[in-house]
């Protein structure tokens, strides 16, 4: 009983979602950068002190999980809200033209049809990460070997079959407290083989509503690096090599 001789109330809140914010250039947590965090129809989120988004009370469903701002670019991951457990994602925000570009890094700027999709990913796959063990069609978790020290967690990666068949799979979180096995954000729809299916990390964008794209890619390979752009324009994908080589700066125009 409180001093007024009425049952005290304590407001009870289930969390729902917890969201932490990522540099996908990094790795490293987003804190500080004034970014924006939201689901369309739902509450604002709780900010933690340790900079996580806490989202309670939002029905079962699929939800889309955004944020913008700061140095960051917009973006958004899927999720799923169930009554018997809390979702961890992450978000890997995308620099802007504000962010200090770093020196192993290239800007890829240029022109696409508006809205489309920009995926690029390297050709060569000898650093690229392994399956720890086959990958069944219609499975949602992937145990994947990539090194020591290495955050994946809301990485967008294209998972590629002796074949050179493949998907793209978004990871949701890890599932374990080793980092091998890993939630992703959808189902597969193939199976991969443990032996000779490789997965390589995905930089990503969405051309605005005139067109206009930039992704800052952090390339680390040295000279001459060699990679895959795929625009994604409704059922329309066109493919092109990019030809780092020394450059800091690319200017593509993927429009026709």
């Amino acid at each position: 009983m409180d001093q007024f001789g009425s049952p005290s109330r304590r407001l009870v809140m289930k969390l729902s979602i917890s969201v932490q914010l990522t540099d996908d250039l990094t790795g490293l947590p987003v804190k500080g950068s004034n970014a924006r965090v939201w689901i369309d129809g739902q509450k604002p989120p709780i900010v933690k002190p340790d900079g996580r988004y806490i989202f309670v009370d939002v029905p079962e469903g699929e939800y889309t999980v955004n944020a913008e701002g700061g140095l960051y670019c917009r973006i958004g991951i899927r999720c799923t809200v169930t009554a018997d457990k809390a979702e961890n994602v992450t978000l890997r925000m995308l620099p802007n033209k504000q962010y200090p570009m770093p020196s192993d890094s290239v800007l890829v700027e240029g022109k696409a049809a508006p809205g489309a999709a920009l995926r690029i990913f390297p050709d060569d796959r000898s650093t690229a990460y392994k399956l720890l063990s086959g990958a069944e069609k219609g499975s949602r978790v992937v145990g994947i070997y990539h090194g020591e020290g290495i955050n994946i967690e809301g990485k967008l990666l294209k998972i590629i079959a002796p074949d050179n068949s493949g998907e793209y799979i978004r990871i949701a979180a890890a599932e374990d407290g080793d980092r091998s096995e890993y939630r992703l954000d959808g189902e597969l729809v193939s199976d991969y083989p443990k032996i000779g299916t490789v997965i390589v990390p995905v930089s990503e964008c969405t051309a605005d509503g005139n067109g206009g794209f930039m992704l800052m890619l952090r390339t680390g390979t040295g000279s001459g690096s060699s990679m895959t752009c795929e625009v994604i324009d409704g059922d329309k994908v066109i493919t092109k090599k990019l030809d780092i080589g020394g450059s800091n700066y690319i200017k593509a125009d993927f429009s026709e």
